[in-house]
């Protein structure tokens, strides 16, 4: 039987994890999103910023009463006072910053993907451990308490067997977007398309076989991709993400 009330999310209060001191590599529209939610909802300290240029990192730093900015990367990490780092850069420098920071002994947040591929992916794992580091994705799915909602209705049964999932995310673009960039690892599989993969997983598991087609766009990248997703006991999925259109 369904609840007459819905579960609460069982996550902590963001005021109530203990103090880390934060750098940030990358000061772009999404950085400015993760440190204003920090400084209104936690007690998180971001204490430096790092850009390409060091104009930008003074305007980032300013605007948010950051103590510190730097053009270089490694004279950032090399500060002892920085216990995290948020990498928010554009998708193809997510390893190699990811794995800056790591060696320099840092935890990291990643911002999806973590990583390009699954080499990528083990490389900064390794180093995570042979650090004694956390290396983490900033995947909303997996730490947003509405999706800790969902995830205990499907622990405690009660939506019953799963036949059907359907995931859908589509947003416009114009065509100068950096999303419709294959040397900055555009597409919609690694920016929205990535939300759809994350929930189908947290609902079935990993799916035992996958079809997809793709739309080719401009520049070497698929502007659309569908998905059937078929699991082993029976839950198929249908994900469509698009760079085409806005979708519900």
């Amino acid at each position: 039987m369904f609840p007459s009330q819905l579960p609460k999310p069982r996550h902590h209060a963001a005021s109530a994890i203990p103090t880390l001191r934060w750098g940030i590599i990358g000061p772009g529209w999404i950085a400015e999103r993760f440190v204003k939610s920090l400084k209104e909802l936690s007690r998180q300290q971001v204490v430096a910023v790092s850009s390409r240029t060091q104009q930008k990192a003074d305007a980032f730093a300013a605007r948010w009463g950051i103590p510190q900015a730097y053009a270089q990367v490694d004279e950032m990490l090399a500060r002892p006072d920085i216990d995290a780092v948020y990498i928010a850069t554009p998708h193809n420098h997510h390893f190699p910053d990811g794995l800056r920071a790591l060696r320099a002994g840092k935890h990291v947040l990643i911002e999806k993907p973590f990583a390009l591929n699954r080499r990528e992916g083990a490389a900064l794992k390794a180093e995570a451990v042979k650090q004694g580091t956390l290396a983490m994705e900033a995947m909303l799915g997996a730490y947003a308490p509405k999706y800790d909602v969902i995830r205990q209705l499907l622990e405690d049964g009660v939506l019953g067997d799963l036949h059907t999932l359907l995931a859908d995310h589509g947003e416009f673009f114009t065509p100068d977007h950096r999303i419709f960039n294959a040397d900055l690892a555009g597409g919609p599989m690694m920016d929205l398309g990535s939300y759809l993969t994350s929930f189908s997983v947290m609902v079935g598991g990993v799916p035992q076989d996958i079809i997809a087609r793709g739309r080719p766009a401009q520049r070497g990248v698929n502007g659309q991709i569908s998905m059937l997703f078929n699991w082993e006991k029976g839950l198929q999925g249908l994900l469509n993400t698009t760079l085409f259109s806005n979708t519900p």
